[in-house]
Parts: C-alpha cells; sequence; structure tokens
C-alpha cells in the first residue's frame, strides 16, 4: 500500500486502511473503491491523505473466455509456457520540485521512512507480544527469546546503509505496551549506533528496553492516556514501582547482563534527581539512552502521560538536554526522528496549509511539502512543492490537527 493526496486519488482507486476522524470515527472503510462523491466528501471534511492499494500489489483477475463449440479433436503439441514479465526498474526519486513535461506535470510520491522494514516490524511486535504475555511475575521461562529478537532487530537495522544519517519518521499512535516497546528499542538502538557505542553495549541497550516496561502488566492502576501526576497519590505511588517489579522478575537471569538489568530498573531516572522509583542521579549513559526515547515515546502514544504530537514531544525532549540527560544523547535523538512526520498537515508563515511529503537528511525540521491550500483557504489542485532546503524563506509556524 501507498500513502497518497486525496488530490491524487482517482475512481477505482482502493482504500488500504480505514480512513477515520481525529475521533476514530470510520469515513471510509478498509476496501473502499474509491468514488468522484467520496473525494469530494474526503475535500470536505480536511482530510488530505488516506492509504491506496498499490497497483503493483493487486493480482490480476483471470481473463475470461468466451465458452466455444466443441471441436473434431486434433494432433495437440504441449502448451509454450509464458514468458516471464521483466521487473521494472527501480528509480531513485529526488525530492525536487515537481517538472513539467509537455502538457503533463510529474508527481512527487510521498515517502515514509521507518527505522524497520513493515513486515519485520509487524513480525516483532507480534513476536514481542507473544512472549511477554506468556510472562507470569518471576517466571521467565520462555522470555529468553527476547534475547534473539533484539539479535534480529538489531541485524535488520544495520543492512540499511547509512543508517545513522537518515532521518526517521515517527507518529503518535494508540496506547500498545508492546509497540511501545519495539518503537523504544529502535530509537535507542540507533542512538547507540550513532554515538558510536560497542556492539555488546548496543544488544545490551536493545534488550533492555523490548522487557523495559515489563512491570506494567502487573499493575491494576489505568495507566493509558493518563497523566499520572494527576492520579491519586496512592495510584501514582503504585504506577512508579512498574521499574522494581520489572527488575525483580529478571535480576537473577544469567542471560541478561548487569548493565542490561541496570537499564531496566532505572529507565525512569533522571540526572537532576527528579526521576523514579529511587530519585537517584547515577545513571549510565546507556540508561540515559533508554530513557530519552522511553520519555518521548510515552509522550506521543499516551502511557502514563496525556498524549501530544510529535514536534511537542521533541520540544519536551528539548528543553530537557543537559538537565535530565546528557546533551550528546539529545542531539544524537534530535538528529534522527523527523519533526513533523511525513503526512502531517503543516501551516507555513505565508498562511498556507500543507502536506510533508518526505523528510530531508540531517534536517528534521526542514521537510519536502506539498502546498495544498493557499493562504486564504482556496485548494491548490495543481502539485506544488515546496522543498524547505532550499526555500529558505518558508517556514513551518504550526501543525494542524
Amino acid at each position: 500500500m501507498k500513502l497518497v493526496t486525496v488530490e491524487d486519488l482517482k475512481d477505482g482507486d482502493i482504500i488500504a486502511n480505514d480512513v477515520m476522524l481525529e475521533d476514530y470515527t470510520v469515513v471510509l472503510t478498509k476496501g473502499t473503491v474509491i468514488k468522484a462523491v467520496y473525494i469530494e466528501k474526503l475535500r470536505e471534511l480536511d482530510i488530505f491523505t488516506v492509504y491506496i492499494e498499490d497497483a503493483q500489489e493487486l493480482p490480476e483477475a483471470p481473463a475470461q473466455e468466451t465458452p466455444k463449440a466443441p471441436e473434431t479433436p486434433k494432433a495437440t503439441k504441449a502448451p509454450e509456457k509464458p514468458q516471464p514479465k521483466p521487473a521494472p526498474e527501480k528509480k531513485p526519486v529526488e525530492p525536487v520540485p515537481a517538472k513539467k513535461d509537455g502538457n503533463k506535470q510529474s508527481k512527487l510520491p510521498m515517502e515514509k521512512v521507518t527505522i524497520l522494514r513493515d513486515e519485520v516490524e509487524e513480525e516483532v511486535k507480534s513476536k514481542i507480544k507473544d512472549i511477554l504475555e506468556l510472562h507470569v511475575y518471576q517466571q521467565t521461562e520462555g522470555l529468553q527469546q527476547i534475547a534473539e529478537t533484539a539479535q534480529n532487530i538489531m541485524s535488520d537495522i544495520l543492512e540499511e546503509d547509512e543508517v545513522v544519517e537518515k532521518v526517521y519518521d515517527v507518529r503518535e499512535r494508540s496506547a500498545d505496551i508492546y509497540e511501545h516497546s519495539l518503537q523504544v528499542c529502535t530509537i535507542a538502538t540507533l542512538i547507540g549506533l550513532k554515538l558510536g557505542l560497542t556492539k555488546k553495549q548496543v544488544y545490551d541497550i536493545s534488550v533492555a528496553s523490548l522487557i523495559h516496561d515489563l512491570g506494567l502488566r502487573y499493575l491494576v492502576v489505568r495507566y493509558e492516556d493518563q497523566d499520572i501526576n494527576l492520579l491519586p497519590a496512592k495510584d501514582q505511588e503504585e504506577y512508579k514501582k512498574h521499574p522494581i517489579y520489572a527488575y525483580t522478575a529478571i535480576k537473577n537471569e544469567t542471560w541478561l547482563s548487569e548493565n542490561a538489568k541496570e537499564i531496566v530498573l532505572n529507565h525512569h531516572e533522571k540526572k537532576d534527581k527528579s526521576g523514579y522509583p529511587l530519585g537517584n542521579d547515577l545513571v549510565s549513559r546507556m540508561t540515559q539512552i533508554v530513557g530519552v526515547c522511553d520519555e518521548f515515546d510515552e509522550l506521543i502514544c499516551g502511557i502514563g502521560k496525556a498524549r501530544i504530537r510529535v514536534h511537542e514531544a521533541i520540544n519536551n525532549i528539548r528543553n530537557y538536554s543537559g538537565i535530565w540527560y546528557d546533551s550528546d544523547i539529545v542531539s544524537a535523538f534530535l538528529q534522527l526522528i523527523a519533526v513533523y512526520p511525513f503526512g502531517s498537515k503543516v501551516r507555513t508563515n505565508r498562511g498556507e496549509l500543507g502536506i510533508v511529503m518526505r523528510q530531508n537528511p540531517h534536517f528534521p525540521e526542514r521537510p519536502v511539502i506539498r502546498i495544498v491550500e493557499d493562504k486564504y483557504g482556496q485548494a491548490i489542485h495543481a502539485e506544488l512543492i515546496i522543498d524547505l532546503i532550499k526555500d529558505t524563506t518558508v517556514v513551518i509556524q504550526e501543525v494542524v490537527k
């Protein structure tokens, strides 16, 4: 499937994911065949992007033949085998303004940059869930499979060229502790690699990240989309014990290093002693790496916190550079994560409404955007692309919900 703007939709396109409003009301269900009236409705609802099935992925319908009258049997020969069609050549797409070719205008496709390939992410997330859901407090049989999973994640990340030189798209989502654990693992692994940690240190960070919130499974306190600081004191105290619960469950596991166990226990501790469960300031750099990623991802998915937008969460991390975490760790994080994920609706300093089409490596705050409305709110149907690296007069002023 691929993400396209509503202006690029055509009759016959097939919706690949449910199209929902901010309140999760479903507007179009997966599998819906697009008609002109649907496109107009999406515009009215201020929906700018949707996922559609990629034509290359759709199975071809078998050709139907008209029945023929029976013929006198003839000598037959073996049918010729159809020759396979050569695969279409893939060409890199550069983030530059669309060019006109005669009367036709080329389209700049949207490009999402993820840390793990989509199919790998789904497989790993499912495996993490299976392993952790079978875990019962202090009964850790099978938990060691997490070590293999962490190694596989590292291997997949290292397969990519210039993996630490890219800017990655991370979106807000619901509070799922298994997806959260995977997200923390992948970002923390990237930071470890970017900072030049040893392979063993990066592995310890990866495996600890996958089980860092194991203690949440023992809580009866509701933590989804809840700011724990606003809960009754008793519930706050219980929630802040979850790192201790997790550490107690894994402290005798010989397959885990002491560094990994320390990360599990201290991932909520801060350099200024404002963290928990112990409120100490003896926080290792490996633990700080996981702590940065955990804080960010909790904010965008709503685990123990009220959910906020990606750019707000990034600003929160930036504000505590050198206070909660070492400044070079925060700097590495800021270089890796897109401030405005692809597909985001943004308002420019000129009053125009745009859609983030793709990221510019090394410039997480300066993506390539497509203008869809002018400053007067009038729709722009032609493709107007602005690369914020090339046009420095344009600045994103706000994210539009």
